[in-house]
């Protein structure tokens, strides 16, 4: 028969508490999570990073505070909360962003994290996330029992920080349908004090979600410490910001209720209790978290309806209560719509150009346009107009051809006059003096704007080009880039009370009234309705005013109708056009800017 040391009775009791805790299954540690797929739970964020694309902009505090034990007379105090802020829109109309921050605290050990997340919308019904964040365990000495604080486990000190990685997809194929997917601890980082490898597992979660008009389901799997667990979600739900949502993993463990209820203007309060749903976590489980949820631009609901105060004796008698319909409203950040239509030209002078000088020419030096160009920039990548560091004095001494003579002269008269705000001597090493000095030949005795330049080869891609041949086909092709700032129009219905649609429209209409566009389905109006700036031919709209409302029909067969919206449409042309010659005079006559490249060759 073994004994056990009174002093070493404590010691004992904490180890199994420790032990228990951390490998307990019942989301006691775990930190909080909602839905991977619930773009109405601000929680769900450190699940899947890419719902951020799909959430409004919000902000969102909570704690959360446990009731636990292994005995009935054991008191424990524990305590979690989080925060978040989120942004789906930071960069443009596709690219968003948040920040996430957890801690969980207990008499003995306490664990935090502290990160950011990113998200991009790459297709209208898809977007990707990926989050980074610092991951901190800490142990609190103060309250450790009859230990040994020599122990070598603890020689680097009592806490310790980790960085941790999270991947994350969503997609809504097609409106009641949604699925995400991920994995979270990519990089397993280490949680240990001594560092002897007490890493943290790599967790892999899918989730799949449907809606039934105002009900939902969730099933979601989740492969980690504890090798595959489920969890159910069933959740009943309005546009307003309220639901009300139930959830258990399948071996019924342990559940949660949880309920959000909005408050005023764009603030809404959640409250989540968890609780054990057998014999053996009863002791050992359950939580109760408030939150506080703050979504931007928010539409107001409408006010009650005032009457006015009686002014005449009145005759007091029954009247039938008014029905008063629901309605809808639309609600959008996209009031103003930028399009960018960049053509680029290039002509080549036969009659002065060779088929040598032009396979002297790579595909660096004719210019070319990106996928998504900088539209403040030239042709050329990165120039700052500066003086070059060559002294002032430098000649041309180099004898010309009378043809190149001539065509420094031109280009001088032509600065004379101020009929060139710019010109740009661009050079690549080896030519720096010949350039100082056809830049003082330029300038002659006045201070006219000519400057000299190195070549600044920013990328990988552009150093390529620089030294690929020029493609023939390319210099007789016109090129043409087309930009929409945003890429879509995301229109949100709001709906003033609940109802059902059996039909809906969304119509566009130009400023002279005309219908141009529209969208429709049938059966309930979808949380978002995207329209890609297309008239019903699939042309992209004119510039212009235009105004937009929804039409529906109810259960009873009643036609609605919505307000109207308002957007504005900015188009912005850039015509380029390069030309390639030997002949100064086909320079136009009035050009935005001239570039001069100088060859050591």
């Amino acid at each position: 028969m073994i004994r056990v040391q009174p002093m070493f009775k404590k010691r004992i009791l904490i180890l199994f508490f420790i032990t228990a805790y951390l490998t307990n299954p019942v989301f006691s540690q775990d930190f909080i999570y909602g839905p991977s797929t619930s773009i109405m739970d601000s929680k769900s964020i450190f699940a899947n990073p890419a719902l951020i694309s799909f959430q409004p902009t919000h902000f969102a505090l909570g704690v959360k505070a446990y009731h636990m034990g292994f005995f009935e007379n054991s008191n424990f105090d524990y305590r979690q909360g989080y925060f978040t802020l989120s942004s789906p829109r930071m960069i443009g109309s596709r690219f968003g962003s948040g920040i996430q921050v957890q801690y969980f605290d207990s008499p003995i050990f306490s664990r935090a994290q502290f990160g950011g997340s990113a998200s991009v919308q790459i297709l209208r019904r898809i977007s990707v996330g990926a989050n980074l964040s610092l991951h901190q365990i800490g142990y609190n000495q103060d309250n450790f029992v009859d230990f040994d604080f020599g122990d070598p486990v603890f020689q680097d000190g009592f806490s310790k920080f980790s960085l941790n990685t999270a991947l994350g997809i969503y997609a809504r194929p097609i409106a009641d349908l949604e699925i995400g997917a991920g994995a979270r601890n990519i990089n397993e980082p280490d949680l240990s004090i001594s560092g002897t490898g007490a890493n943290e597992p790599m967790e892999i979660f899918g989730a799949i979600s449907y809606n039934f008009g105002l009900l939902k389901g969730t099933f979601e799997l989740i492969h980690g410490r504890y090798g595959i667990q489920n969890r159910t979600h069933i959740e009943a739900y309005s546009t307003q910001g309220y639901y009300v949502r139930a959830g258990a993993n399948m071996n019924f463990d342990s559940g949660y209720i949880e309920a959000q209820a909005r408050l005023f203007d764009g603030f809404s309060v959640n409250y989540q209790y968890e609780l054990p749903l057998n014999e053996l976590a009863g002791n050992t489980s359950g939580s109760h978290m408030f939150s506080l949820v703050y979504e931007f631009n928010r539409v107001p609901p409408l006010p009650d309806r005032r009457h006015p105060a009686a002014i005449h004796p009145v005759v007091s008698r029954s009247r039938t209560a008014p029905v008063i319909p629901a309605a809808i409203l639309l609600n959008s950040d996209t009031e103003h719509l930028r399009f960018y239509e960049i053509n680029l030209t290039r002509r080549v002078d036969e009659t002065t150009v060779t088929e040598a000088d032009l396979a002297s020419l790579s595909a660096y030096d004719i210019g070319r346009l990106d996928e998504y160009p900088d539209l403040g920039r030239t042709p050329y990548q990165e120039k700052t107009p500066v003086m070059a560091p060559i002294p002032e004095t430098v000649e041309l001494t180099v004898p010309v051809s009378e043809q190149y003579q001539n065509t420094i002269d031109l280009l001088r008269s032509f600065l004379s006059e101020e009929s060139i705000h710019e010109l740009q001597i661009m050079i690549n090493e080896g030519t720096e003096i010949r350039a100082a000095g056809l830049r003082n030949e330029l300038r002659a005795d006045g201070e006219l704007p000519v400057f000299v330049s190195n070549i600044s080869l920013v990328s990988e891609e552009d150093s390529v080009l620089y030294q690929t041949p020029v493609d023939y086909s390319i210099l007789f092709r016109d090129e043409q880039v087309l930009r929409l700032d945003p890429e879509y129009a995301v229109i949100r219905p709001i709906f003033t009370s609940p109802m059902n649609v059996n039909n809906w429209a969304l119509r566009i209409y130009n400023d002279e009234g005309q219908l141009i566009n529209q969208i429709s389905d049938s059966g309930n109006v979808p949380d978002l309705i995207e329209w890609d700036w297309r008239d019903s031919n699939g042309n992209i709209i004119e510039p212009g005013l235009y105004r937009y409302n929804l039409r529906w029909t109810n259960e009873n067969g009643q036609q609605n109708v919505s307000r109207f919206r308002n957007l504005y449409v900015q188009k912005i042309q850039r015509n380029i056009l390069i030309d390639i010659t030997k002949d100064i005079t086909r320079i136009p006559t009035d050009p935005d800017r001239i570039d001069v490249i100088l060859k050591n060759n």
